[in-house]
């Protein structure tokens, strides 16, 4: 098929009025890929292709983001990816609009490492010759872009233009007039919000407009509006005076739920401390808030022997109790509890959840209301009852009165009763046919307790003990009778296949 025939999307509609859409948008469930860039996984630690995918995976986020360098790096990246299951959402990499002749090799090497991934050529434009946005440029740029698109499409893959401050190719809305001029479907543009800070700034509602019909993804990080430094534009999504809730809320407002990446470049330091703060802004932004202060209960079906709280802890006059201050945010049973289900049910989630225990305590979470990720006073405990039976560990279910086929966590994670504790799962609910007949177990993808991966792609084949029936959706379910045990920061998200 010629590039230059395969027919564009087109934009119906303008710029809709934005009230917190971010917000109804997230509660409806809808799935937005997350992914880090490279630019903010390297560190003394996570210096080879193989740590920094490891850390992306292991902090939750649905990809990685590299820049390409060789065949050979690339070769790496895609191996560890695979190992832990972690998409490559997007390449990095350039085309040299004064070098004469078709897409170089390094673009040809992409695309024939990436086929079939669903990963984003991202592609920038530099030309010495020419300065920035130079519209005597566009005529040698599109028809270099048809080449890359047409190449792209071969292996099923998209191109997206990346604007970048200084390059020829700076401004979304020159992105976005070559993506039209080049007319390919697979050919689109992305918004780079630290890049428009710095080369424009002016009016966010005109540049997103702009961009839309082309729109494939967008990147965001904590910045401050105004500043021409590269250290204040740039920064863990936590900071700065710019309100990333704006920008999405934007998106939201034009129907775009797209692939969105985390910038961190310059911003040095502690690589998995910064990534963990970007992640935990991330959650609070767009994922389903399980427990709101002065609602928690809202979300859940009957919470007798529950109440709220604004914070917990253990009872110095007893380790084995809990002890609450009045407030809002945290839920607490004090052991006596039943099971707290939540009102709407759910297939595939990845979800976060902090949770503190006293001395001696158990409790649970429950995926689809079925599959318990054990809580378990297992601080310093060399060897576990039977499999499973630890914090973190996927509990066995019972049969033939034995528990059986429980999975323990690769490590002990734990943390001494009395600390807040948290896990970040990646959960597979199982599948049906129409006749109820099941088709694929459920499955762990990711369990991280406390920052640790402790499970990864672990397959379950029934229930847990005292467990709910599988099925393709089902509640989050929280143990409140086997101990005192408080929980807060309960956030969901759906996943899609």
């Amino acid at each position: 098929m010629n590039a230059h025939r395969i027919s564009r999307r087109r934009l119906a509609g303008g710029m809709a009025a934005v009230v917190n859409l971010h917000l109804a948008v997230a509660a409806a469930g809808a799935a937005q890929e997350f992914f880090a860039m490279d630019t903010g996984t390297r560190d003394a630690a996570h210096a080879t292709p193989a740590a920094q995918v490891a850390l992306v995976s292991e902090l939750g986020f649905d990809g990685f983001g590299p820049a390409y360098t060789t065949p050979e790096a690339l070769a790496a990246t895609l191996a560890a990816a695979d190992a832990h299951r972690l998409k490559v959402s997007a390449l990095y990499l350039g085309i040299d609009l004064d070098a004469a002749g078709p897409p170089g090799a390094p673009v040809r090497d992409a695309v024939r490492q990436l086929a079939g991934r669903g990963t984003l050529v991202w592609l920038y434009l530099t030309c010495n010759s020419r300065k920035p946005s130079d519209p005597a440029g566009d005529e040698r740029a599109v028809a270099v872009l048809r080449e890359t698109a047409e190449l792209a499409h071969g292996a099923g893959l998209r191109v997206a233009l990346y604007p970048h401050a200084g390059f020829w190719l700076e401004r979304v809305e020159h992105a976005a007039r070559l993506a039209a001029a080049a007319g390919c479907a697979n050919l689109g543009v992305t918004f780079n919000l630290c890049h428009w800070l710095m080369v424009d700034g002016a009016d966010l509602d005109a540049s997103l407009a702009a961009a839309r019909p082309h729109l494939f993804a967008v990147t965001i990080n904590g910045a401050d509006p105004g500043a021409t430094d590269w250290t204040r534009l740039i920064q863990p999504l936590d900071r700065g005076r710019f309100d990333p809730a704006e920008l999405l809320g934007r998106l939201d407002a034009l129907g775009w739920s797209g692939p969105v990446g985390l910038q961190h470049y310059g911003i040095g330091g502690d690589a998995r401390a910064n990534l963990g703060r970007s992640m935990a802004a991330w959650r609070r932004l767009r994922w389903v808030d399980l427990l709101p202060a002065g609602g928690a209960f809202g979300a859940w079906e009957d919470a007798a022997g529950w109440r709220e709280a604004g914070e917990a802890g253990v009872d110095p006059a007893d380790p084995g109790r809990l002890a609450v201050r009045a407030g809002t945010g945290v839920i607490v049973s004090e052991g006596a509890a039943g099971y707290l289900l939540t009102r709407e049910r759910f297939g595939d989630v990845a979800v976060h959840v902090e949770f503190l225990i006293p001395r001696g305590s158990n409790s649970g979470v429950y995926f689809g209301g079925s599959h318990e990720v054990q809580i378990l006073d297992s601080h310093g405990v060399a060897t576990p009852d039977y499999p499973g039976n630890e914090c973190g560990g996927i509990y066995p279910e019972w049969i033939g009165e034995a528990n059986v086929r429980g999975h323990s966590p690769a490590e002990n994670a734990s943390r001494p009763a009395g600390e807040w504790q948290s896990f970040d799962v990646v959960y597979r609910a199982p599948r049906f046919d129409a006749g109820g007949r099941k088709t694929r177990n459920a499955r762990f993808e990711r369990v991280v307790h406390n920052g640790r991966l402790v499970h990864r792609d672990v397959e379950v084949l029934g229930p847990t003990r005292v467990g709910l029936p599988e099925a393709a959706a089902g509640p989050l379910r929280l143990q409140g009778d086997h101990g005192p045990v408080a929980f807060r920061e309960l956030r969901l998200r759906r996943l899609v296949e």
